[in-house]
């Protein structure tokens, strides 16, 4: 034994964790074995599964209910993502599947939205509605895309922008000319704005308008008293409720007015005696020229 050389304790030594490493290599991946497959199984039916890999976590409400087992192919080219749920994880039969990311390039994951179905789906379940994610290739195609399409238009409209643009700057042009001449007091505004005489003036009208509303709140004057006096107020609405009542009256045929205008006969009365004045106004009319002309012939004889 006392000639046992130091490489040959080393040898020993190397093997025997090699042994550890080993057994403690198949009791771990047995573990692990037993600890993924727990559950059942569900599937979902994506149009496009990018990202989405085995053993990534699937997850509700933001919590982690289970891992994503594998992804097949169905035979009319969809991704059927198979995973394991937790056994106590209930999903209902009416459940909706996404996948989403940790950000625009993070790492994807499916996230069950649960249903309002009262029905709990079974192992096996396969969830038909889904919704898939866009790549990040996608995304930067179709920006591309709507940067070629402004580049386009920029393109088709540049006569048009480039008029646009010059009718902006002679607009600009023509305000800097307004505001200096309104600044040096030119025109109207200009000396409303820089005219202390024309704004003490003004002033002096907002002040004796403002006198004015104080004596028509305080009852002064005619518009004061006609706005304040309350036996002015009743005595125009008395007399306002005595034409309705007349009105009133004269809808209704009373009076002779009432009478003249609802009754049909004294109507027809008076047409006919209009009619007969003129008939004999038109009579007078035939006889005068005749009468006219025998006094004449009396005259002359």
């Amino acid at each position: 034994m006392k000639n046992i050389g130091l490489p040959f304790k080393i040898g020993i030594f190397v093997l025997i964790g090699l042994i550890a490493l080993g057994y403690l290599t198949i009791k771990i991946t047995k573990y692990k074995r037993l600890l993924v497959m727990k559950g059942y199984e569900i599937h979902a039916i994506f149009d496009d599964a990018s990202g989405i890999k085995a053993n990534n976590s699937v997850s509700m409400a933001g919590v982690r209910i289970g891992r994503v087992k594998e992804i097949l192919l169905t035979k009319d080219g969809k991704a059927d993502v198979v995973m394991i749920i937790k056994p106590h994880v209930k999903i209902a039969k009416d459940a909706e599947a996404r996948i989403r990311g940790h950000g625009m390039v993070g790492t994807k994951f499916v996230e069950i939205i649960q249903g309002m179905s009262s029905e709990i789906a079974k192992p096996h379940k396969v969830i038909t509605n889904t919704t898939s994610v866009s790549n990040v290739d996608e995304v930067i195609n179709d920006a591309s895309l709507t940067l070629d399409h402004i580049n386009d238009y920029l393109e088709s409209e540049k006569e048009s922008l480039k008029q646009t643009t010059e009718h902006l700057k002679k607009v600009s042009c023509n305000m800097d000319d307004i505001l200096d001449k309104i600044n040096k007091g030119q025109g109207t505004l200009g000396k409303l704005i820089n005219d202390d005489a024309l704004y003490s003036k003004f002033k002096d009208e907002v002040d004796r308008l403002d006198n004015i509303l104080v004596k028509v709140e305080d009852g002064k004057g005619t518009l004061g008293k006609l706005i304040n006096d309350e036996d002015f107020y009743n005595e125009a609405r008395d007399t306002i409720d005595q034409i309705n009542e007349i009105v009133s009256d004269i809808q209704k045929g009373k009076g002779t007015l009432g009478k003249l205008v609802k009754d049909e006969t004294l109507y027809n009365d008076m047409k006919d005696v209009l009619r007969d004045i003129k008939k004999t106004s038109e009579v007078v009319k035939e006889q005068t020229p005749m009468s006219t002309i025998g006094t004449a012939v009396g005259i002359a004889r």
